[in-house]
């Protein structure tokens, strides 16, 4: 009980509420036109963003690769912006602009180049490592349209009772467990379940139409525990 009590305080100091930013929630990028710079090499205006990936790195005119530009992660791998993603489009969308990047095809070129190249690589290999994890997902969802869950800092709204009243059975429950692995195996099944209806919940939450910040905010915060719960009964086991 004393073990629960101390890792909840933990867990709910830091796991809080804010509102990123007043007024209406910002959007994801959608207008390319609104990207589009001049290209470094023959200073024509290149298109950043598009539904094409070899037009998300390369200049319409004269084919350079370009520097990345500030791109949400969904248009910078060409996928819907919405919670509900198919992790094998998710896994093409990335091959297929990590193909168009692979350092071989920039062996010859100048420093710049593949400088670029890398730098564009790395850029999508993060927005893929975001996007694939469903809480990663759902927090940069909510943090680009005006939400967040960060750190407490004294100020934010407090954590539902209920969620924490939850959380603190649930550890009391690995706390008895005692390191028997059967027990454990089976809390992990039933959180692993929590946590597959807390992702439906978050979905529901996140793409609804219009999104009701607060009910999205509230579902990504119950997720939030209960993966920390999966994450800590797999580590014992």
């Amino acid at each position: 009980m004393a073990n629960a009590l101390r890792r909840l305080a933990t867990a709910s100091s830091r796991v809080a509420l804010s509102r990123v930013a007043a007024g209406a929630p910002r959007a994801f990028v959608s207008d390319a036109s609104a990207t589009a710079t001049p290209c470094w090499s023959c200073d024509a205006r290149t298109t950043a963003l598009n539904d094409d990936a070899s037009a998300n790195f390369f200049c319409d005119a004269c084919g350079a690769i370009q520097p990345p530009v500030a791109a949400d992660y969904f248009a910078l791998l060409g996928v819907e912006p919405k919670y509900a993603l198919e992790s094998a489009a998710l896994e093409d969308a990335m091959k297929r602009r990590q193909k168009l990047l692979h350092p071989d095809k920039f062996s010859t070129k100048s420093e710049r180049e593949r400088r670029y190249s890398a730098d564009q690589a790395s850029a999508v290999n993060e927005a893929y490592g975001t996007l694939r994890d469903p809480l990663r997902r759902a927090k940069y969802i909510l943090e680009a349209r005006g939400w967040g869950v960060t750190e407490r800092d004294g100020r934010d709204a407090p954590v539902d009772p209920g969620l924490l009243m939850e959380v603190m059975e649930a550890r009391e429950a690995i706390d008895e467990a005692n390191g028997d692995a059967e027990k454990l195996r089976e809390l992990l099944r039933e959180h692993s379940a929590r946590v597959t209806a807390c992702e439906e919940e978050t979905r529901a939450a996140l793409d609804a139409t219009p999104m009701v910040g607060e009910s999205a905010k509230e579902a990504v915060v119950r997720l939030t525990y209960f993966v920390r719960i999966v994450e800590e009964i797999k580590a014992l086991l």
